[in-house]
């Protein structure tokens, strides 16, 4: 089946054009790959992404994990993703990913993900959030939880620049499934990309007013700057 689909819909290079697969091993190593850990709060130096003591906050990230920046040829994998519906380059990211990650200071309880507002996950017909969530959890063997719901069919993210009118935008857009069983819990927190971190920033602090013990962000790409903000 998958020889047949190719034919009929053959790969080509996203980078380069060249056939064979969604990204070739040359432009696979064009990645901007993050090499070093930053807080997620003061975008200094930190092992692992670790969130400073002095930045910590009662609803805040514990840590974030970044693969690549959001630029070059990443920035085209995920808007692919994001967009189209390729699910094979998510694929190539998560082993990119683990390539990258191959452990970490911490382990969790579950596995999460940013959901989307059911009629905008209707007419795209996926979430891809969760696909990653998913191909995470089963690499890592940590269980997926649907915990977040999205309440309000908010202004996409992605169609605003300035970072206060972001996070005044996802304010109060999500809340937490009444079946999710989350205190005492670590949880890690998956997205695609963290632009300026106001949905994983507003989505941890859901998270931890309603009890998670720790939650730790999981993105394939930032943006630079992220430029989270004490709440």
């Amino acid at each position: 089946m998958s020889l047949f689909i190719d034919l009929i819909f053959p790969k080509f290079c996203l980078g380069c054009q060249k056939p064979g697969s969604y990204l070739c091993h040359n432009c696979r190593r064009k990645i901007p790959l993050v090499n070093i850990a930053l807080c997620p709060l003061c975008e200094k130096p930190s092992p692992y992404g670790l969130t400073h003591p002095g930045c910590k906050t009662s609803f805040g990230l514990d840590g974030m994990v970044v693969l690549s920046d959001y630029q070059g040829i990443t920035k085209t994998l995920i808007l692919k993703v994001k967009y189209k519906s390729v699910f094979d380059i998510s694929k190539t990211l998560i082993d990119i990913f683990i390539q990258q990650h191959p452990s970490f200071p911490f382990l969790p309880d579950l596995v999460t993900y940013i959901p989307l507002y059911p009629s905008r996950e209707k007419e795209r017909g996926f979430n891809q959030s969760l696909f990653l969530a998913k191909l995470l959890a089963e690499n890592y063997g940590w269980p997926l939880a649907r915990i977040l719901t999205r309440i309000k069919n908010n202004r996409p993210q992605m169609s605003i620049n300035n970072f206060q009118l972001r996070k005044r935008n996802i304010k109060g857009v999500f809340s937490i499934k009444p079946t999710a069983l989350i205190k005492g819990k670590n949880v890690v927190i998956i997205d695609d990309v963290a632009t300026t971190g106001a949905t994983i920033f507003e989505a941890t602090r859901v998270l931890k007013r309603n009890g998670a013990k720790t939650v730790w962000g999981m993105v394939m790409a930032r943006k630079q700057p992220i430029r989270y903000v004490k709440t």
